[in-house]
């Protein structure tokens, strides 16, 4: 099952590629800047993030689990196509500095002192 899934995937992937108009429709429905507090729950990293017009909750158990689940979530609240995603994702990704990514990790730290203030990695370029 998971390999029709899979071939289903690669199918839609290849004949239903966006264009770039549509690429950059749904790169600028994602903020450009994004606020997030977090804290432990036992073995999980329980996150809430706030843009500017709404808070989402997401969970993860590690640091590198949980960066991804803050932008898996953006991708999922602002609709972005499935067709989309790989293409935004590698574009418009929102990550800690190393600093950040140090106290996630730190299981010693339980909570956040401060927000962790996010600002897009990558601007899209048209041409």
């Amino acid at each position: 099952m998971i390999l029709i899934d899979n071939v289903k995937d690669l199918y839609y992937n290849f004949f239903n590629k966006p264009c770039q108009e549509v690429i950059a429709a749904n790169f600028n429905k994602l903020p450009d800047k994004i606020e997030i507090t977090w804290f432990r729950d036992g073995k999980y990293i329980i996150g809430n993030i706030k843009t500017e017009d709404n808070t989402y909750i997401t969970q993860a158990v590690s640091a590198d689990e949980f960066v991804e689940m803050v932008n898996d979530t953006l991708l999922a609240a602002y609709e972005i196509p499935k067709n989309c995603i790989n293409i935004i994702r590698n574009i418009k990704k929102f990550v800690p500095t190393k600093e950040q990514f140090a106290e996630l990790n730190n299981i010693a730290i339980k909570k956040s002192e401060s927000s962790l203030i996010l600002i897009k990695e990558k601007q899209l370029i048209t041409a």
